[in-house]
């Protein structure tokens, strides 16, 4: 994040600003601060959604037989749209602006009513996958409704952008539509009870959609962040290298729905051969002298992993679940809880710096996912299977209770924001 400079008063006199300081704005409310930034309301709604996911999930384990959906697939779709897209809205509309030098691009009224949207259609969603039929179907769509207009104002913003260098911000956007993609074949699924297209939304939640927004914004962040944690260290970042991860992505959904498993494997060993090279000439080691730094750089490395378990399951080698655990809890569940407690830090007055309780956290998530991705390899349990996710939802609620009060309480250095 840019510092930003302060104006420090005129030496003499006695020490007051004069007869024409302005006036201290009075404090806002707390409405009017979740209303006014969007990190504020989206991040409390997200760190909500997620929870609420977890805790659908650990009754899932309770109440399997008399489930109307079966869990697991339901699983599989709810928790990426429950946990992600609401965490992404409030840091594009955030830091987006600024990449695209738009000055009014950051709303200032109705976030607050579109988070609550989101939110409300992931309850009925969640509430809906109990009861059976088509009651998912409204909170599926409202969803769709919210995020389709997200996706609208974001190209809005793009559009009137002056800046030369829009590459990210339309990869974002392209990657948005993807999540667009997904919601609705999820709506086409419960109406149409097709499990293909309960495939197709899957294939497009996690290719089209969730791991071209994290690369997108990585090749632009962390290699910027880098720098800032440590000048000496240039920063690298080619648009060529971003356009192959995203055509890699799309690629990579074709081939599985396609079932052409080599092609899909010999893609998948690509990318990761190309993530691990990233990962080590974007500084990983060097990270280590920065602690918050470093959770987003250990955190990028977990897609080397999860893309050769991706190649390991094209080519029929027996790893159930973990290639999808290892890139959406261990990449993208670490880069998220990293990401948003830098923004949180950032945006509240408080200093870069991640202490031991956010440092236990990550690494206490990262031990989470190991366990996840080993039991899915290994076949284990339910009862193991269903202790992981208490454990995941046991991080996460310690996480919330730490970031939570940032976006109800006004910033500690009593700057707007």
């Amino acid at each position: 994040m840019r510092p930003t400079l302060s104006v420090q008063p005129a030496a003499g006199g006695r020490g007051s600003l004069g007869p024409q300081a302005a006036t201290p704005a009075a404090p806002l409310s707390l409405r009017a601060r979740l209303d006014g930034m969007p990190h504020r309301a989206f991040f409390l709604a997200g760190v909500l959604a997620a929870l609420s996911q977890g805790l659908w999930w650990a009754l899932a384990w309770l109440l399997a037989p008399q489930q109307a959906y079966a869990a697991v697939p339901v699983h599989g779709l709810m928790t990426p749209l429950a946990v992600f897209p609401l965490f992404m809205q409030g840091f594009v509309f955030t830091a987006g602006p600024r990449w695209l030098n738009v000055a009014d691009g950051t709303p200032k009224r109705g976030n607050l009513l579109q988070a609550a949207l989101a939110l409300a259609g992931i309850w009925l969603a969640l509430a809906g996958f109990m009861l059976g039929g088509a009651w998912p179907l409204p909170g599926l769509l409202l969803m769709a409704g919210q995020w389709g207009g997200s996706c609208w104002r974001w190209a809005s913003i793009c559009r009137r952008s002056q800046v030369a260098d829009r590459q990210h911000s339309v990869a974002v956007l392209l990657a948005m539509l993807g999540g667009l993609v997904a919601m609705l074949a999820a709506c086409g699924w419960v109406a149409g009870g097709n499990d293909a297209w309960w495939g197709m939304a899957r294939q497009a939640l996690f290719w089209c959609f969730l791991l071209p927004v994290f690369l997108a914004v990585a090749h632009r962040m962390l290699p910027f962040f880098t720098q800032a944690a440590l000048p000496a260290h240039a920063p690298w970042r080619p648009a060529r290298l971003l356009h192959g991860w995203l055509a890699g992505c799309v690629l990579l959904a074709a081939a599985n729905l396609a079932g052409w498993q080599q092609a899909e494997a010999v893609l998948a060993l690509l990318m990761a051969a190309s993530l691990a090279y990233t990962s080590a000439r974007w500084g990983l080691y060097a990270s280590l002298q920065n602690r918050l730094l470093a959770m987003l750089h250990f955190s990028f490395v977990w897609l080397v992993p999860a893309l050769l378990l991706q190649a390991a399951a094209a080519l029929g080698w027996a790893v159930g679940a973990a290639p999808v655990h290892a890139l959406g809890l261990g990449f993208a569940g670490t880069m998220l809880m990293a990401f948003v407690t830098r923004v949180s830090l950032g945006h509240s007055g408080r200093p870069l710096q991640a202490d031991n309780g956010f440092v236990a956290l990550y690494l206490s998530l990262h031990a989470v996912a190991l366990w996840r991705v080993g039991l899915a390899v290994a076949g284990s349990h339910t009862g193991w299977l269903a202790l992981a996710s208490l454990a995941w939802l046991a991080v996460l609620l310690a996480w919330a209770a730490r970031v939570v009060p940032m976006y109800l309480q006004p910033r500690l250095d009593g700057k707007a924001g």
